[in-house]
Order: structure tokens, then C-alpha cells, then sequence
């Protein structure tokens, strides 16, 4: 009855079992690993995508502060509406960017308000061509575009008629967001220049770290300068 033949099936019955329940055990290990290895991952993108939602350039609400000082000291019937934009947007920057998308409508009045306010400070030397064609539908995350406005503005040359002239163009079409921003190269000199890049270099990588966080290989950024002029190309897909 306990011949040998029946001790060594015995035997590689369980050494049959002992390997199944430690494959087994096995395959789970690995898959709680992944999965606490993903989830560390997604914090560290929620991590590092707050921080980089934060890094807003804080200059233009000083300049802002400025211009409605004056407005209000010359009594201006520009202050009321000026303190009313600098509130929607506040109120965008401290709490819808705190969300993972907002409507493209949202961003675009947002952009919008932010060229009103600094038409105020630059007066009529400051043109922004703001073209907007196809459903404003879709949704991206908030800020995205932003810091681009803001960069061919702070660093905006001027054109031959001694302006400062902003062409933007924001264009819907199947499901995906075509922006197009056009400046003038500013003429810099030296340490002047090499001021100028650091600054701008920080604004514009942190963008781009923005980009591939969240879209990675699913969106086409294009810079370019030729003819004086900086322009920015840059395609996205929308969120329904």
C-alpha cells in the first residue's frame, strides 16, 4: 500500500501543490507591488502637477494692483470694471485651477480678462489680435495656455509702428485644440538677453513639464522665431 511508487507521487503531488500555491502567492506579491507602485506614481504626478499649477507668475497681479491704484486716484470710471476682472480672475486662478479640467470657455474668458487688464497698463500701445473659431465645447486643464499669453506680452518686441502687437488664434476642430500665439522678438543686449531667457525659461519649461505630464506623447508643441517674430503652435486633444 506504501510502496514506493505511491511515496513518490505523494511527493511530487505536494511538491505540485507547494509550487502552484507559491506561484500564486507569487503573482499576487507582484501584482500589490505594481499596484502600490502605480499608485506612488499618481501621487507623485498629483504632486508635482499642484506644483506646477502654483508656479503663476505673481508680477502680473503687482502691475495690476499699480494701474487700479492710479485709476482710482484720477477717479477713473475704469476702476470698478478693472476691480471686477482682477476678481473673476483670482477667483479662477485660486479655485477652478484646483480641478483636473475646466471648460474651454472658462479659459478662454480668463485669457480674455487677463488681456483687458494689461491693455489698461500698456494703454493703446498694446494690440492683441484674440481670433476664436469653431465650439467652444471641450475641456483642458486649467492654466495650460496661460503662461504662453503671458510670455508674448511680458516678452513681446515692438513692431515697426512702435506697438507692441499680439496675434492669438484659438481654433476648435474634431475634438482637438489648435493655439497659435505670434510676437515680436524683442531687441536684448547681454546680460540684459541672458536675464530675459532665465526668466522665461523657467515659465516656458514648466509649461512644457505640464504638457507631457498630463498628455504625454498626445499633443504637438512647435516653437519657432523666424522673420523677428516668436511663435508658439501648439495642438491638444479636448476632454469630453
Amino acid at each position: 500500500l506504501f510502496g514506493l511508487s505511491y511515496i513518490i507521487s505523494v511527493f511530487v503531488g505536494e511538491l505540485y501543490i507547494v509550487g502552484v500555491t507559491a506561484a500564486i502567492k507569487l503573482t499576487i506579491d507582484r501584482v500589490r507591488e505594481r499596484d502600490a507602485q502605480r499608485e506612488l506614481e499618481k501621487n507623485s504626478l498629483e504632486t508635482e502637477l499642484a506644483y506646477l499649477k502654483t508656479q503663476i507668475q505673481p508680477h502680473f497681479f503687482f502691475n495690476t494692483l499699480n494701474s487700479l491704484y492710479a485709476l482710482t486716484l484720477e477717479k477713473s470710471e475704469m476702476a470698478p470694471n478693472t476691480i471686477l476682472k482682477l476678481s473673476n480672475m483670482m477667483s479662477f486662478v485660486i479655485y477652478r485651477a484646483k480641478a483636473d479640467v475646466v471648460s474651454l470657455m472658462e479659459t478662454v474668458t480668463h485669457m480674455k480678462n487677463f488681456i483687458e487688464l494689461e491693455k489698461i497698463r500698456f494703454g493703446s500701445k498694446l494690440n492683441v489680435d484674440f481670433e476664436i473659431s469653431g465650439e467652444l465645447d471641450g475641456k483642458i486643464p486649467p492654466l495650460i495656455l496661460s503662461p504662453f499669453v503671458e510670455n508674448s506680452i511680458k516678452h513681446g518686441g515692438l513692431s515697426p509702428a512702435d506697438t507692441i502687437d499680439i496675434q492669438i488664434k484659438l481654433h476648435v476642430e474634431e475634438k482637438h485644440l489648435i493655439f497659435e500665439v505670434e510676437n515680436w522678438l524683442k531687441d536684448y543686449k547681454d546680460s540684459e538677453e541672458n536675464e530675459r531667457l532665465n526668466g522665461e525659461g523657467i515659465g516656458l519649461e514648466n509649461t512644457i513639464r505640464r504638457l507631457k505630464l498630463l498628455y504625454k506623447d498626445d499633443y504637438k508643441l512647435d516653437i519657432n522665431q523666424e522673420n523677428q517674430k516668436y511663435k508658439i503652435h501648439l495642438t491638444l486633444p479636448l476632454n469630453e
